[in-house]
């Protein structure tokens, strides 16, 4: 943790990490809150299997 550049981190990402959580930013517009990393990637799949695009990734 020492070598961090925070001036290069996601603001949100950084926040979320405040609170022990994992969000890693994406490009899409539908926000996944889900309880589990596994879940949090099944969810992202079926949003994709059905045309649509997670705007993150949140657990």
């Amino acid at each position: 943790e020492a070598l961090r550049d925070e001036s290069q981190e996601d603001e949100r990402e950084m926040r979320a990490k405040q609170w022990d959580l994992n969000y890693i930013s994406l490009d899409g517009n539908i926000g996944c809150m889900v309880n589990g990393a596994g879940l949090a990637m099944a969810t992202m799949d079926l949003i994709k299997l059905h045309g649509g695009e997670p705007a993150n990734f949140l657990d």
